[in-house]
């Protein structure tokens, strides 16, 4: 490395006056050249991070605002449906929480072979939901006395709109009693 430097310093001086001010006055411009683009660099990443961060701070108030709904919610959910059918649960909680026109299915699952113990089950599919009322509806089936188990959950979004979901669970209430 330290050849190189000695055969350009060599090169240089063997340069007129005038061609040695012309290569500074070009390496100069290269610098300042590189300089302004390294800044417009570490500019437009900052730029970048500080979006990122925004839209974190949103969704993490957007989550804080749900929370705090869910909390005030949460007495209201004990309404005395408790000895009520499985199916009758389900469909006031989920009509209250996305409503009807969003059921596109419920059905009762297939009982897991075995001794028979198994819980009373129901697959449930609602159709273009946003994941804010899917939060609402977990904690709605939890909220209930006895809760609602969801023992499996699907999602898939919605081919048109990235924001609504295809969900599938499966509820059951706990230890058979419905």
């Amino acid at each position: 490395m330290r050849a190189v430097f000695e055969q350009l310093r060599t090169w240089v001086a063997g340069r007129t006056d005038r061609e040695q001010r012309l290569l500074a006055v070009a390496g100069a411009a290269a610098a300042v050249v590189l300089l302004a683009a390294a800044v417009a660099a570490v500019r437009d990443d900052l730029a970048t991070w500080e979006t990122r961060v925004a839209a974190r701070e949103r969704a993490l108030r957007d989550v804080r605002r749900l929370a705090a709904t869910l909390r005030r919610a949460a007495p209201a959910a004990a309404d005395g449906t408790a000895a009520a059918p499985l199916l009758t649960r389900l469909e006031a909680t989920v009509g209250g929480v996305v409503g009807r026109e969003r059921v596109a299915e419920m059905t009762p699952a297939t009982p897991a072979a075995g001794d028979g113990a198994a819980p009373e089950a129901i697959a449930l599919r609602v159709g273009g939901t946003t994941l804010e009322e899917l939060v609402r509806l977990l904690h709605a089936c939890e909220s209930q006395s006895p809760p609602l188990v969801v023992t499996r959950l699907e999602l898939r979004k919605h081919p048109d709109d990235p924001t609504r979901y295809e969900a599938t669970l499966e509820v059951a209430a706990p230890g058979g009693a419905s």
